[in-house]
């Protein structure tokens, strides 16, 4: 049974969005760090199944995906996996002045090396290629502390994706743990929605819930 947290609509509505997002963070934050290890290590291994057989992903050749660090759904076997189906892989970057992300396509996991915020990164090293703008990407992995049912996704304050998903029309697909799906994210005018979302316990096709309710 999904441990879904409601931190959205029940809020006093006189508290600022952004004020409503630190608690939601705060509390998320807290709920993946106290994830029981044995539990995590199983929720990844069934996410992991269910994306491998998803359709939208089996069909891609290009995929993009954050590369996780701590307590988030674990996408180093994912990438591991794309490279033995034979898919072209992208991971992002975040540059020393931290402005917005960079992106490359890798072709070895060991191209990756701690960066800026002491996540794995593309090294500047061969098997390492900067993406031009107008490249084609199938699906793109998206991180975040919380997602609801209709896509949205509060991240961690720095935008960082936000900017990066408005610019592109592939598929934007969270990756998160069942507990980290809540009744309702607050959200901003800039905040980007995903089109779908796994956990390991179901897949949200949050894209067509939202064209069904407009119905």
């Amino acid at each position: 049974m999904s441990n879904k947290v409601s931190l959205g609509s029940s809020e006093n509505h006189s508290s600022t969005i952004a004020e409503r997002k630190a608690s939601l963070r705060a509390h998320l934050k807290n709920l993946r760090r106290n994830f029981p290890e044995l539990e995590r290590l199983r929720a990844n291994a069934a996410l992991f199944a269910r994306l491998m057989n998803l359709p939208e992903y089996r069909a891609a050749s290009v995929i993009h995906t954050f590369v996780s660090w701590r307590d988030e759904v674990d996408t180093h076997a994912i990438i591991k996996a794309s490279f033995a189906a034979g898919k072209r892989v992208a991971v992002p970057r975040v540059p020393p002045d931290k402005s917005q992300l960079e992106h490359y396509f890798i072709s070895d996991f060991a191209a990756l090396v701690p960066g800026t915020l002491g996540i794995l990164e593309p090294s500047s090293g061969p098997g390492v290629q900067s993406i031009p703008a107008n490249t084609h990407v199938d699906v793109i992995f998206v991180p975040g502390l919380a997602f609801d049912r209709s896509g949205n996704r509060l991240g961690y304050g720095r935008a960082y994706y936000d900017q990066f998903l408005a610019g592109t029309m592939a598929l934007k697909i969270g990756l998160a743990f069942a507990l980290q799906i809540v009744e309702e994210v607050p959200v901003a005018p800039h905040d980007q929605r995903v089109d779908m979302i796994i956990t390991e316990q179901e897949v949200i096709r949050a894209a067509m819930e939202n064209a069904y309710q407009r119905r």
